[in-house]
């Protein structure tokens, strides 16, 4: 009898565990995921932050260092965020041919491999298109900041050359950025929102772009194309790929 009064006992315990955790707010399990995944794996210290945007009107096949996989890019789209080890050549190939970048922005936007002057920044290479088929690169580089868990990140890159852009809300023409220098980048923070925006440069305004709704926590980059008399504003938001994949 006492074996058995002990095994009932070991049930009723094992009974009155599982109801605990069935009492459990999903909320709590939600929160306890979210403590868990800060443990999860973190790029290194001192990656470097690469990424490709198509500006042309043609398909490209994109291949870049670290974590994202050679693939087709097509017009207007980015590829996500690679992560790139230090002492990795920042060595970008489109349809099976490097690039050679035109200068711009601060020297360390011109490296050559990932290292020292390039860490903790994101590189962001601008891919345009010649009638000829010639592809042309243009790099902005600028800190990689983690995005803002109670606000949305809004970042903007100039790729016209002689433009001091401005990007401003269609119709109010109040400025979200201002005075953005050629082959720079700017960052703020936005409460959430969605809105149409257009680019400016001088006296020309590009046509009518809508940025998507946006919740905190996102993170977003607009990128300001075309001449200083036609500009064309475009955008893609910003998705890191981390963990790289295996296979």
């Amino acid at each position: 009898m006492k074996q058995i009064k002990s095994t009932w006992s070991v049930m009723a315990a094992a009974a009155l565990a599982a109801s605990s955790m069935a009492a459990v707010p999903a909320s709590a399990l939600a929160a306890a995921q979210d403590v868990a995944s800060l443990y999860g794996p973190q790029p290194p210290a001192d990656a470097t932050y690469l990424r490709v945007v198509n500006l042309s009107t043609a398909q490209a096949r994109v291949a870049l260092p670290g974590s994202v996989p050679a693939g087709p890019l097509a017009p207007g789209a980015a590829t996500h965020m690679s992560v790139v080890k230090a002492g990795t050549p920042l060595r970008v190939a489109v349809d099976g041919k490097d690039l050679a970048f035109v200068p711009g922005g601060d020297g360390a936007a011109n490296a050559t491999v990932a290292g020292a002057g390039t860490a903790g920044m994101a590189i962001t290479v601008a891919l345009t298109r010649e009638a000829d088929g010639e592809w042309h690169a243009t790099r902005v580089l600028a800190p990689y900041a983690q995005a803002d868990g109670m606000r949305a990140t809004l970042r903007v890159a100039n790729f016209v050359a002689g433009c001091d852009a401005k990007v401003v809300v269609d119709g109010s023409g109040a400025a979200v950025f201002s005075n953005v220098a050629s082959a720079h980048e700017a960052t703020r923070t936005i409460n959430p929102v969605a809105a149409k925006l257009a680019a400016v440069c001088g006296k020309d305004t590009s046509a009518t772009f809508t940025l998507p709704a946006l919740a905190a926590g996102d993170s977003y980059s607009l990128f300001v194309s075309g001449t200083v008399a036609k500009p064309v504003l475009t955008g893609a938001p910003d998705t890191l790929a981390w963990p790289a994949r295996t296979n």
